[in-house]
């Protein structure tokens, strides 16, 4: 087909292909239709030599088309309290994924198991529906595993959800989306009671169990001056987790600063990048391969505001991990926390003083407090940026906080608070009163001076771990909220029903049980003691008597 199209400028990366004024296009490549605003142009089709002028919109194949994220909004979210770590996330998805069969439909980023995420809605042809999770911020040599469930909400009951479910399903930089391409007809959203009159529909994702692995090979050489045999220090490359870059640092030598272990070889994890906060970081990290092998354990340590972190020695020359001079690196990352050290006064506070003294990831601001008026120690933080909340939207924060000891004699240099972590939700228009968080520390103990909890200044440091941060929509209850209670309700009713049967199946079991033991008790077979009694020329245990001759029964005499 052959056309000549006169286009408009829009800034698009498919822009340098429209300023050609007239081409051969195969029908195969290239997509005409009139229902598309974005990609808009006039063209003249040649056909039978007469020209015929109609706007018409044209894509290319190859062109790809930026996804909306308007199209699907992060809607509530719900962390349960288990082992796993699980992560309920819930999408209202807009009628535009089921009628824009030209653009895919994303969501904005949301972050699970320290790295960035979105879920992709797209169609491969005009009748199914594909949904992808995609790791946004996949790394070389990272690979990150992590359970989810795909589950469809079904507006009458929550039998009838349709659930994908993947287990351990790896993402790397080769393979940052998993998901199923063909999940459910189009058709059948609105027929099943998924979609409501507007198109729209809810759908969950459940994330759990994740595990975040950096794996390299490092080529280790020898010093250029000096002794052969000595190995020079080495860097990995980086990888990011948390929202931060690290690397890991090999030093054969050890380093300057240790002065008891200057000699030993040390491991440092380096953080590259977010030199406002201190991090929280626990890790793991396993050095060499085969039956060569050096294990950290689980750590747990703070990388402070300048990267540096303890690290830890090594038993063993680097040289004894070394396989062809290669030095193979297993890294392990478990979480990666920011955290705001707040110095908090006790005494002589003024109350008007509402200045912040700590911020979060975002740069939000918030005020810490202490209160000593009761039996032990309270602490209150609020949150001093609600205006920064966008409009019709929710914040969500969670975080713990610890009370720090300066006694460095104490291993334990902090204490966790109770009913740890802690979590609120923050709107625009909303008044924050604070988040109590009580602790077990006696207050006689805090007053005492000796006691380390407390300086001269009549002030404690706390320390605040920021979790989790997202950014919800629709700040009111909505009618999408009525799914969630409906399926709570009727779950709740299925349980009963299956309690009251159970227990109708218990006591059945238990009188069936109690009538065996009670036959087994008299030593005669449940299902033929009354048998046996009636016939007594069957019962083994019967013995006929019959009196010697010459006697008879006594004369019995009836009163």
């Amino acid at each position: 087909m052959l056309f000549t199209a006169r286009s408009h400028c829009w800034s698009s990366p498919c822009n340098d292909s429209f300023r050609s004024a007239s081409w051969a296009c195969d029908v195969n490549s290239w997509i005409l239709t009139n229902q598309s605003p974005s990609r808009e142009s006039h063209g003249v089709i040649k056909r039978d030599s007469e020209p015929q002028e109609f706007p018409l919109f044209l894509f290319h194949r190859g062109c790809a088309v930026k996804p909306d994220a308007s199209m699907a909004l992060l809607y509530r979210f719900t962390r349960a309290k288990d082992r796993a770590g699980t992560g309920i996330f819930t999408f209202i998805v807009t009628r535009s994924v089921t009628r824009d069969f030209y653009r895919d439909a994303t969501t904005k980023e949301f972050t699970f198991g320290y790295h960035r995420w979105v879920i992709s809605f797209n169609k491969s042809d005009s009748k199914m529906l594909g949904v992808h999770l995609i790791l946004r911020n996949a790394t070389a040599g990272t690979r990150c595993y992590v359970d989810f469930t795909f589950c469809l909400l079904n507006r009458e009951h929550f039998s009838k959800n349709e659930i994908y479910v993947e287990k351990q399903c790896r993402f790397n930089a080769d393979q940052p989306a998993q998901g199923p391409a063909r999940w459910i007809l189009m058709s059948e959203l609105h027929s099943r009671k998924f979609s409501d009159e507007n198109g729209e529909f809810l759908m969950d994702l459940t994330m759990s169990n994740p595990l975040t692995v950096y794996e390299v090979d490092v080529r280790m050489s020898h010093l250029p001056f000096g002794p052969h045999h000595k190995l020079s220090n080495a860097e990995t490359a980086y990888f990011a987790f948390g929202g931060f870059e690290w690397n890991v640092g090999i030093h054969p030598q050890g380093t300057p600063e240790d002065q008891e272990t200057s000699n030993r070889p040390k491991i440092l994890l380096n953080r590259l990048t977010g030199f406002d906060h201190a991090v929280r970081v626990q890790y793991r990290i396993v050095l060499g391969d085969a039956d060569r092998v050096f294990d950290s354990g689980i750590l747990c340590q703070i990388s402070d505001v300048t990267g540096k972190i303890r690290g830890f020695t090594l038993k063993c020359g680097v040289a004894d991990l070394l396989h062809r001079g290669i030095l193979r690196i297993y890294v392990e990352m478990m979480f990666a926390n920011a955290i705001s050290e707040v110095l908090i006064p006790l005494q002589n506070r003024d109350p008007a003083d509402t200045t912040p003294n700590c911020y979060d990831r975002e740069k939000h601001a918030w005020l810490a407090e202490g209160d000593i008026e009761g039996e032990c120690l309270k602490l209150k933080l609020f949150c001093s940026d609600l205006h920064h909340v966008p409009r019709n939207h929710l914040r969500y924060v969670s975080w713990n906080a610890y009370v720090v000891r300066n006694d460095v004699a104490n291993k334990e240099n902090s204490m966790i608070v109770l009913n740890a972590p802690h979590w609120n939700y923050y709107i625009q228009e909303g008044v924050d009163m604070g988040i109590v968080m009580e602790t077990d520390i006696p207050v006689s103990v805090v007053d005492d001076i000796s006691t380390t909890c407390k300086e001269q200044t009549k002030s404690v440091s706390i320390e605040i771990e920021w979790l989790d941060s997202l950014l919800l929509f629709s700040a009111i209850y909505h009618k999408y909220d009525d799914i969630r209670r409906l399926h709570c309700h009727q779950m709740k009713r299925e349980i009963m029903a299956l309690q009251a049967e159970n227990y109708s199946l218990e006591r059945q079991l238990f009188s069936y049980q109690k009538s065996i033991s009670i036959v087994n008790s008299r030593g005669h077979p449940p299902d033929s003691v009354a048998h046996e009694d009636a016939v007594e020329g069957q019962n083994p245990f019967y013995e006929p008597r019959s009196l010697p001759q010459g006697e008879s029964f006594p004369d019995v005499k009836y009163i």
